[in-house]
């Protein structure tokens, strides 16, 4: 089990603190917290089976639960909780990650994907993460959730895009959710994507008395799902 990351960021007067923690061999899993006041609003997890399996060592594993930590912690700088920035796999509430092996496809495996690359096997599975983050994805942008507040009415403008390249996704399922700490996940609306990529999306935001909230949206493609998430304000 390798030593994890601790980071609190003060974001319009709120202190949120990032944990991310290696599980194990024996659970290898990769996991990120957001708390506030010691809730947590949000969860990032990671598989990396399949690296041990082409012979990753600790390094490796160290280099993926420092980009995850790292790519939390700037998300929450901005203003946005926004974790899953790959698209989940399983239900709608599950944030595991599952990565396709650097060797799928390689003939001789990881040591001979090695030498024909003269580069050591941590240097390859490095190199591989790294372009994790070059590869064609479902994006969506959301205008008018910066001053969410309970018991509100909201509207929302949803933009839904390949990157690189900005191209419209047409005919995307995007919906907003609403998460809390005191009640059951509500799904406030649903809508799908015009000519231009574009949603509307309106309703109200329960009222909360107590605990937190979160106001997801999420857009859900046969070329990928993306999700942006907003804390709601009292």
């Amino acid at each position: 089990m390798l030593t994890g990351y601790n980071t609190d960021i003060d974001f319009d007067g709120v202190t949120y603190h990032v944990q991310t923690e290696d599980r194990g061999v024996a659970n290898p899993l990769i996991e990120s917290l957001v708390y506030v006041k010691g809730e947590i609003l949000a969860t990032r997890r990671t598989e990396y089976g399949d690296l041990l399996q082409a012979g990753a060592k600790p390094p490796a594993i160290q280099i993926l639960m420092e980009r995850q930590h790292r790519t939390i912690v700037d998300a929450v700088r901005t203003g946005r909780i926004d974790l899953l920035t790959e698209p989940p796999v399983g239900n709608a509430a599950d944030t595991t990650v599952s990565r396709r092996s650097p060797f799928a496809g390689m003939p001789g495996g990881p040591i001979d994907a090695a030498k024909l690359s003269q580069k050591t096997l941590d240097e390859v599975i490095a190199d591989w993460l790294a372009e994790q983050q070059h590869e064609e994805r479902v994006r969506l942008r959301v205008l008018g959730g910066d001053d969410l507040t309970y018991g509100s009415d909201f509207a929302l403008e949803v933009i839904i895009q390949i990157t690189p390249g900005d191209a419209p996704v047409v005919g995307a399922n995007a919906s907003a959710r609403f998460l809390s700490t005191a009640m059951k996940p509500t799904k406030l609306a649903e809508g799908k994507s015009d000519k231009t990529g574009s949603v509307k999306l309106t309703g109200t935001i329960p009222k909360l008395e107590k605990g937190q909230g979160l106001l997801v949206v999420a857009v859900q493609h046969p070329r990928g799902n993306d999700e942006v998430k907003f804390l709601v304000r009292r």
